[in-house]
């Protein structure tokens, strides 16, 4: 129980962490600190850098902040782009995402319609572009369509004005798509100086499921080898702050589902946390570029579901994000996985397939298991002995080990083999636990009865507005049970005790699968046990 709290408190901290390069910031009235300082259009219809940079008497030019013309207005259009995976309205307000739906997967929070990681009125994949003359967020801008092809698989969005600026995003997603591609081009006049820009999904993830610790909504990002996970209480507590190195991928998740754009090989970005007017964090792509320089980037972006086998085959290490445990368990954590959707192919019900699985990790560890369980019985029925070689030689420790020896020596019985075979099935255990508590397979999956999302707390009924979980419970009963047939010293008796209603408070609050697999694997515990302990009986009454 420990190594499982340790597991939970411990496992998703990633560590000590850089130091936040220093960034324009803004503070609300409150003080609060906000993101990189953005000037605000004074219209939809402006773009920056109306303006020539002026010169001044010594021929230096002055840093001013420009207002910018205004644009051709035009209505607002949107397009679409769909895929096997998601269906992605654009539109050309900031050439941005205005809804990105996956059919496959319900909103478990909203009624069950498909899940839309753009809520209604919000807009994803923002940009803003900086000189030395000119902070601008392309968010609110009027792009006109530039291209789109006659089969709905790209589109191409422009938005420039008169002094040379220009932003051009082409969108490309065909119907056997899983990812989007992107294409960014940015253009500034030489006179404007070095350029800098900031692009990302920009927007925290809905929260799409009930019971969900808030804090799994997260902006995570791989920077080399290491992967950042920064929450909201994070942010609000530490401010913005950057990450220098190679970005792998960086983006926005929710417990079961990600926006993450991962820049193209040859890109080496810089990756900034930073808070969202409503708290939340979000994570952006940082780049620069000398006076003058088209700045020509590619990307993917994908938006959907943290699925294992997916995010395998997207590349960029994207897998990390599926949380299966410690990296040295990833392996057997996906090897129980892909056992658990074999299961669940021939026998399509996930509560059955976690019972067979249980079964069958026992069966696999059987051997080992037998030999420490008959270990701990005949250390039991030694105690006696034991115990009166203690006393006897209780003044001459080496004659009482020497004692100790031979008797076990003329019972077969290794001390410590109890303990190594329980250890080598540790690494099994919390891999197994690790599937089952943050894997998509069992989001809104049923079992049997009023169970039927193994993903979420089983709720029998509520009393009072407490809920009532029923699984808990009968884990707390099979636990005794597998105590009633486990030797324990008399001393030991009172911990063994209170083991199980402490379980059931830390546990009470877990998904339903992860419930359903302790419960299995106790009863078939006790089970075993109750056949080694009566073989062994047997043994000593025969006096063998």
């Amino acid at each position: 129980m420990a190594v499982l709290i340790g597991d939970q408190f411990l496992m998703s901290r990633w560590g000590r962490h850089k130091r936040p390069v220093q960034t324009t910031t803004g503070q609300d009235s409150t003080g609060t600190v906000g993101s990189p300082a953005v000037r605000s259009p004074q219209s939809s219809t402006q773009l920056p850098g109306s303006t020539i940079p002026p010169k001044t008497a010594g021929g230096m030019t002055a840093i001013v902040s420009t207002a910018g013309p205004r644009v051709h207005a035009s209505p607002i259009v949107e397009r679409q782009l769909t895929s096997g995976l998601a269906n992605a309205t654009f539109t050309s307000k900031g050439a941005t995402i205005s809804a990105w739906v996956l059919p496959k997967y319900p909103d478990l929070a909203h009624g069950k319609v498909p899940v839309n990681l753009v809520p209604s009125g919000q807009r994803a994949l923002q940009l803003v572009v900086t000189t030395p003359y000119f902070t601008y967020d392309f968010t609110d801008v009027p792009f006109r369509v530039a291209s789109a092809s006659a089969m709905d698989t790209s589109i191409t969005f422009v938005a420039e004005d008169s002094s040379g600026v220009r932003v051009s995003k082409t969108y490309r997603m065909g119907p056997n798509s899983v990812a989007l591609d992107l294409e960014l081009r940015i253009t500034v006049p030489p006179e404007f100086g070095p350029i800098q820009y900031r692009w990302g999904w920009g927007r925290a993830l809905p929260v799409t499921e009930t019971n969900v610790n808030p804090r799994l909504n997260q902006a995570v990002a791989l920077v080399g080898d290491k992967l950042e996970a920064v929450d909201a209480v994070r942010i609000q507590k530490d401010g913005p702050r950057a990450m220098k190195g190679n970005v792998r991928w960086a983006g926005d998740r929710s417990k079961y589902f990600v926006a993450a754009l991962v820049p193209d090989s040859a890109t080496v970005e810089d990756a900034q946390f930073t808070m969202l007017e409503d708290g939340q964090p979000t994570v952006w792509l940082l780049g620069a570029a000398p006076p003058g320089t088209e700045i020509v980037r590619h990307a993917k972006l994908y938006a959907g579901p943290i699925h294992y086998n997916t995010l395998v085959a997207l590349g960029a290490e994207l897998d990390r994000l599926a949380n299966l445990g410690w990296r040295w368990i990833t392996g057997l954590s996906a090897l129980l996985l892909r056992c658990l959707n074999f299961l669940h192919k021939h026998i399509p019900n996930y509560g059955i397939a976690i019972i067979l699985i249980s079964a069958a990790t026992k069966l696999v560890f059987y051997p080992l298991t037998q030999s420490s369980l008959r270990s701990m019985k005949l250390m039991h029925h030694l105690q006696p002995e034991v115990k009166a070689i203690q006393d006897k030689y209780k003044g001459d420790p080496a004659k009482m080990n020497q004692a100790m020896m031979a008797l076990y020596k003329e019972y077969k019985v290794n001390p410590v083999s109890g303990c190594l075979p329980m250890l080598l099935q540790i690494p099994v255990f919390f891999a197994l636990y690790n599937v089952l508590l943050n894997s998509i397979e069992l989001r809104g999956a049923g079992f049997m009865g009023y169970v039927q999302d193994l993903s979420t707390p089983d709720v029998l009924m509520r009393v009072g507005g407490f809920a009532i979980h029923l699984f808990p419970v009968i884990m707390t009963g099979s636990t005794y049970l597998m105590q009633s047939q486990t030797p324990v010293a008399p001393q030991q008796k009172t911990m063994m005790m209170l083991m199980p209603v402490m379980m059931l408070v830390f546990m009470y609050s877990f998904p339903s699968g992860v419930i359903l697999y302790w419960t299995m694997n106790n009863i078939l515990s006790a089970g075993q046990q109750y056949l080694v302990n009566a073989a062994e009986d047997r043994k000593m009454a025969a006096g063998g």
